[in-house]
């Protein structure tokens, strides 16, 4: 099969996914707004609240790399795992992040990404687009292989199993990355979620 069918796939599943209620703007921004506001107000101060986003921010790139590794696996072994077991070793992610060195050995990689800007008011405002840009790639990621997974879709999914594995991951990611850079540009030009 072609690259431009694999797009055309991943942008139809895609499609799929951004039209359930949960992805709505209006929910959408009030739920990113609120996780924000919540952050912001358990910090105390702006230090402690970037440093909250870059925490999340490093979490939920873990999150998202965990996702995409077991795709990865289904399609090089050809093979569906159910959906609990994606869910189970997904809940491990958590645990296995507080129970390792994993914020101390990996917040440096992320902290030039997050901390842009002259003064901790344009960080910040940074800090935040970015961090709502990772929850929305990760929780696309994460509804893309709910979709790939589900046993009702394997007649479709199937497709995917014809490519090889990292152009698949590529491809997801990319769509993922483009279609939350264009929310995050709507929500943003009508001020859904800022303060």
């Amino acid at each position: 099969m072609s690259i431009e069918l694999l797009n055309k796939h991943t942008a139809g599943v895609l499609g799929a996914v951004i039209k359930q209620p949960h992805w709505k703007k209006d929910e959408l921004s009030s739920k990113l707004k609120q996780v924000l506001v919540e952050m912001r107000d358990d910090a105390g101060s702006q230090e402690v609240y970037l440093e909250s986003l870059l925490r999340n921010v490093t979490f939920l790139f873990e999150n998202t790399n965990r996702a995409l590794s077991l795709l990865k696996v289904c399609v090089e072994e050809e093979k569906f795992m159910t959906q609990e077991n994606f869910q189970q070793a997904m809940l491990e992610v958590p645990r296995l992040v507080s129970e390792s060195n994993f914020f101390a050995e990996n917040m440096p990689r992320y902290k030039e990404l997050v901390y842009k800007g002259a003064t901790i008011e344009e960080q910040t405002a940074h800090g935040e687009m970015v961090y709502c840009d990772c929850k929305l790639v990760n929780d696309m990621v994460i509804d893309f292989i709910g979709i790939f997974l589900h046993p009702s879709n394997k007649d479709f999914m199937i497709n995917f199993m014809e490519y090889a594995s990292n152009v698949v991951v590529e491809t997801v990611m990319q769509f993922c990355k483009t279609y939350s850079g264009l929310m995050l540009k709507e929500l943003n030009s009508n001020e859904m979620i800022q303060k």
